[in-house]
């Protein structure tokens, strides 16, 4: 087990690195559910190991050793971790459980601050709130939103707005805000995640770009709406859980609305695959290991 834990504690470097991978060969939605499962996994390898390494470790202290009535001696002999390891896992935890926390009230503090929004008259989902700014952001929630500035509904043409309109409505619709709090999530667990979370962030924009371009069938007016609404103007602030129009990487997106619609090649992200069969088969060695290891500790 100690050897599988350590491989455990990799596991997220090395997801992270094959995430530029499934976004290259992936269409959007299918990259965004495959990154976030990278994420996710990343995530949770990164929990495991830490809990079993503290666990293991701090055992084996004499003050905790007193209190078993197993036998703490043959578990440190069948899996030695050093104490000082164990109990910096567990100070490792413990600064997870913080980060997550803090997340949270974040969260739930920019959910209400946009709540005067969320109850401002709309037409159907649309809001329109007076400001020159050029901004728009899909608000989700019960009822989901459509914010849209006057600055930026003055700096597009009729068929532009609808494909901003489409693009919003596509956000609400496949509830990208779930898979965008789950990569932020995995963020404040293990930072070495920040690069999948980037990668989802985009492929998210991505897969409403596309829904629009479907929707109004024209990948060129969809490409002109993006470009010029990120001519217009700075954009608004907008906290969490909103999800902006012009929030990542524009001319990227632009540049993918000139090609052609993508499609998913999954022949080519075998390595992606490969490394997550691995992470859960070191997850269950893992699992194996400690119920050993528990089953020492119990008369």
């Amino acid at each position: 087990m100690y050897f599988t834990v350590h491989l455990l504690l990799l596991a997220p470097a090395v997801l992270s690195a094959v995430g530029p991978l499934v976004a290259r060969h992936l269409a959007p939605p299918a990259a965004v559910r495959a990154l976030t499962c990278l994420a996710l996994t990343a995530a949770a390898a990164t929990v495991w190991s830490l809990s079993v390494l503290a666990f293991a470790g701090l055992v084996t202290v004499p003050a905790v050793r007193s209190r078993l009535s197993g036998d703490a001696h043959a578990l440190a002999a069948v899996d030695p971790v050093p104490w000082g390891l164990g109990a910096l896992a567990a100070a490792v935890l413990g600064v997870v459980t913080v980060r997550l926390s803090s997340a949270w009230r974040r969260h739930a503090t920019g959910r209400r601050s946009l709540g005067v929004v969320r109850t401002a008259p709309a037409a159907g989902d649309l809001i329109v709130v007076a400001d020159d700014r050029a901004d728009a952001y899909a608000l989700p929630g019960r009822p989901g939103r459509i914010v849209v500035t006057t600055g930026m509904l003055r700096s597009l043409c009729a068929e532009e707005r609808a494909v901003l309109l489409a693009h919003e409505r596509a956000h609400l619709m496949h509830h990208h805000h779930r898979y965008v709090a789950a990569a932020q999530a995995a963020v404040v667990v293990n930072p070495l995640l920040a690069r999948l979370r980037d990668e989802i962030g985009f492929a998210v924009e991505r897969w409403a770009d596309e829904v629009a371009a479907e929707a109004i069938r024209s990948r060129r007016t969809a490409l002109r709406s993006l470009a010029r609404a990120a001519l217009a103007t700075a954009c608004l602030p907008a906290p969490p859980p909103a999800l902006a129009y012009l929030r990542h990487r524009v001319a990227a997106r632009v540049a993918a609305l000139q090609e052609e619609r993508p499609v998913n090649r999954w022949h080519r992200v075998w390595p992606a695959a490969g490394a997550v069969l691995a992470t859960f088969l070191a997850l269950t060695d893992v699992g194996v290991a400690l119920t050993r290891c528990l089953n020492l500790l119990v008369p």
